[in-house]
Formats: structure tokens, C-alpha cells, sequence
């Protein structure tokens, strides 16, 4: 067995001592060992035995460079994803967190006792209740936007306060024209029905114009995941479409709005409601189909 020793520390005389190379040099030895014993197992003379077990290992350079290079990465993709969005992880302060807390219960309290009085026959008290109401989903919903989350930037300040005036508008129009059901029959189920809409389309157009005119708040990371998965709506892929859709939708509870109080002085205000049964019917159709209906093929452009 000395001649396959001497063989295998030959081969590795020009190659650098590393503790990779010496780990591969003893594997070899141990299998250039084995080797050699079948082959005289066979009739083979020691030397050439030893030989030709050496020149069966081939180029061992090679086999150095295939140890050393990387293995490859055999995680799935989601798995590369998760440890992106766990390396940009954003964790919600503590303040926000019980801010949020405190006005959600302050929002549940007043709908809840607003249900309450409402059936009852109160009229002024469910009305303070609806904009109790209306400030704190406001509050929620602009705190929120103002805040940096995992996958989007904050909103600045303003903008944050406009998406919160346009919550609280909405939330205290439904509220003050459901005030109306209690009063039905008296003189001012009108009055609340008319203002309650009024508030109702004024928060619509003004979540539309925020949404036409909003910019993309999402962080690059996401944006590089989105663009890597693709699309799923058409909104996403042509902000074009995205901000006819804004401008349709305030059309339309414009319109609704409107056609609710000719209904009311023309027919009946107890028939006015269905004007918005409508409006929704409408916009929802027509959501379904502009963003999740087949996409229009962009144009190309034009060359000069």
C-alpha cells in the first residue's frame, strides 16, 4: 500500500495545503485503499493495482473546485420573500396601538348606544352620536395612514388629515340620515335625510379626488416583489384606468345623491334610498369589470 500512498501525495504535491484539500486528500486515501484491495481481490498486482486505482480519480483539481464552489439555493421563493419582509419588518408603535384601541371602543360605544336611543324614538341624541361616531373612524383612519408600515411609507400629515375629513364625513352622513327612520312622519325627517346624503356625497367625492390624485406609497422591496410576480389588477398595471374609475365613481354618488332628493320632493322620501341601492349596484359593476375584466393592450408608442 505504500505506492498508493506516494501516488495520491504526488498528485496533490502542486496544490496549496488548505483545510479543504487535506479533508479531500483523506477521503481519497481511504477510497484509493478500498479500491486497491479489490482489484488485487481480482488478481491484480499490487503496482498496477495502485495505478490504476490513482488514475481512475481523474483530474483532482477539478474535484477540489467542485468541493469548493457554493451549493446552490435550493429554498423555495416564497421563503427568499419571507426573509425580505422580515428583514424590512416595521413594528406599530405603542402609543398608536392603544390610540387605535381606545378609538374603536369609543366608535363601538357610540354605535351601539346610537342603535339604542334610535330605537327608542330619540332624534338629537343619535345625531351627536353619529358624529361621535364619525370623528373616530376620522381619527382612525388618518393616524393610520400617517403611520409607516412594513410594505408602505407614511402619508405627510395633510393628506392623512383629508383621507380622515373623508371617513368622517361619510360615517356621519350615513348616520344623520339614518337619524331620519326615528323621526319618520315629522317635519325634519326631510331635513336629516337631505343633510345625512349631502355629508354622504361630499365624503364620496372626497375619497375620490384623494384616490385619483394618490401616489404611489408603496416601499421599493414590494415593488420589486409585485413586479416580479406580475400584476393582478388592471388598475395596477394603468393608472390611467384606475383614475377614470375615481372620476365614474364620483359621477356617480353625485348623481345619486341628486336623483335621491328629486325622488324624495317628487314620490316619497320613504322611496329615496333606493337612488344609493343603485349608485352601489352601479359602482360595483363597474368595478368588477374596469379592474378585474380583461386588460386593454397598452399602445405602443408612437415614433417620431
Amino acid at each position: 500500500m505504500t505506492s498508493v500512498h506516494r501516488l495520491l501525495d504526488q498528485a496533490f504535491a502542486d496544490i496549496p495545503l488548505t483545510p479543504e484539500a487535506a479533508d479531500l486528500k483523506e477521503e481519497l486515501r481511504t477510497g484509493l485503499v478500498e479500491r486497491v484491495a479489490e482489484l488485487q481481490a481480482s488478481g491484480t498486482p499490487a503496482e498496477q493495482a495502485a495505478l490504476s486505482a490513482v488514475a481512475e480519480l481523474g483530474d483532482v483539481r477539478a474535484m477540489l473546485a467542485d468541493d469548493a464552489a457554493p451549493a446552490p439555493d435550493t429554498r423555495p421563493a416564497w421563503s427568499a420573500d419571507l426573509d425580505l419582509v422580515t428583514l424590512n419588518k416595521v413594528r406599530p408603535r405603542p402609543g398608536f396601538v392603544v390610540g387605535i384601541v381606545v378609538a374603536g371602543l369609543v366608535v363601538v360605544g357610540a354605535v351601539v348606544t346610537y342603535a339604542l336611543l334610535a330605537a327608542r324614538g330619540s332624534v338629537l341624541a343619535p345625531a351627536l352620536l353619529a358624529v361621535v361616531a364619525g370623528l373616530g373612524v376620522g381619527w382612525i383612519l388618518g393616524t393610520s395612514l400617517a403611520q409607516e408600515t412594513t410594505t408602505n411609507h407614511p402619508l405627510p400629515r395633510t393628506r392623512a388629515t383629508a383621507w380622515g375629513a373623508a371617513g368622517a364625513l361619510v360615517t356621519t352622513g350615513i348616520g344623520t340620515g339614518l337619524v331620519a327612520l326615528p323621526a319618520w312622519g315629522a317635519d325634519t325627517a326631510v331635513a336629516w335625510i337631505v343633510v345625512g346624503g349631502l355629508l354622504l356625497v361630499v365624503g364620496a367625492v372626497l375619497f375620490t379626488w384623494l384616490g385619483v390624485t394618490q401616489t404611489n406609497r408603496r416601499k421599493a422591496w414590494t415593488r420589486q416583489l409585485s413586479g416580479a410576480a406580475g400584476a393582478a389588477d388592471n388598475f395596477s398595471r394603468d393608472p390611467a384606468l384606475a383614475a377614470r374609475f375615481g372620476i365614474y365613481t364620483g359621477v356617480i354618488w353625485v348623481s345619486a345623491f341628486l336623483v335621491s332628493v328629486v325622488v324624495g320632493f317628487s314620490v316619497g322620501w320613504r322611496y329615496s334610498w333606493l337612488a344609493y341601492v343603485v349608485g352601489w349596484i352601479v359602482m360595483m359593476v363597474m368595478l368588477a369589470r374596469m379592474n378585474f375584466g380583461p386588460g386593454r393592450p397598452q399602445r405602443a408608442e408612437r415614433t417620431r
